[in-house]
This record gives C-alpha cells, sequence and structure tokens, in this order.
C-alpha cells in the first residue's frame, strides 16, 4: 500500500492524466475503506479527498461516474544513492572522550 509524502500518477481512461502527493490516509467510518487526500501537482495545485479501499492503492482499477481510474506508484528518477562501506579491517570513526581531554589538559596545567 502507499504511504503519506509519495508521488502517484492518476490514470484516467487507461491514459495518464495528473501526478499527485499524498497527503493523508485515514480509516473510513466504512470497514475496509480508507479517506485518502491527495495533492494534485497541477497549476494550481489542488487537493482533494476520496475514499478508496487499499487494494486501489495499490494498482487496482476502480471507476468513478463509470470511468476507469488506476492509482500507480511513480519511481524517482536517477539512481539510488550509493550507500558508503567501511574500509575492511576499520570498524568506523573514533569516539573521543571529552573527559578524559579535560583531565589530561588539567594535568598538563
Amino acid at each position: 500500500m502507499r504511504s503519506v509524502g509519495e508521488v502517484v500518477a492518476i490514470h484516467v481512461k487507461n491514459k495518464p492524466s495528473v501526478y499527485a502527493r499524498i497527503e493523508a490516509i485515514q480509516a473510513d467510518v466504512k470497514p475496509r475503506w480508507l479517506q485518502v487526500r491527495f495533492l494534485f501537482l497541477s497549476f494550481p495545485p489542488q487537493e482533494a479527498t476520496w475514499t478508496l479501499r487499499p487494494e486501489y492503492l495499490d494498482g487496482a482499477t476502480f471507476t468513478m461516474n463509470d470511468i476507469p481510474v488506476r492509482i500507480q506508484p511513480v519511481k524517482s528518477p536517477g539512481p539510488k544513492p550509493m550507500q558508503r562501506r567501511p574500509a575492511p579491517g576499520r570498524q568506523g570513526a573514533m569516539v573521543i572522550s571529552m573527559e578524559k581531554v579535560r583531565a589530561d589538559r588539567d594535568k598538563q596545567d
């Protein structure tokens, strides 16, 4: 299921129509339904709340006024940032105790 902050593409009649960011997802009064608040990334931006089943957020097709609609996630462009791995045999940065630094400094004075 999608999460808050994700950008999705909304397809209407099997054609990409608009991008939207999911602003909020809350349980609806009806069991197995959700209140999903979208910020449509249009000009000007618009907000709307749709009552949807969880499977609709996962890409299942549904209808609004007999028009097929589908919500699909948008993959972020470009490669994922690489994670740095520590060099072999190295355990990472050394932690310096400030108490020890102060004690050493006081001994020198």
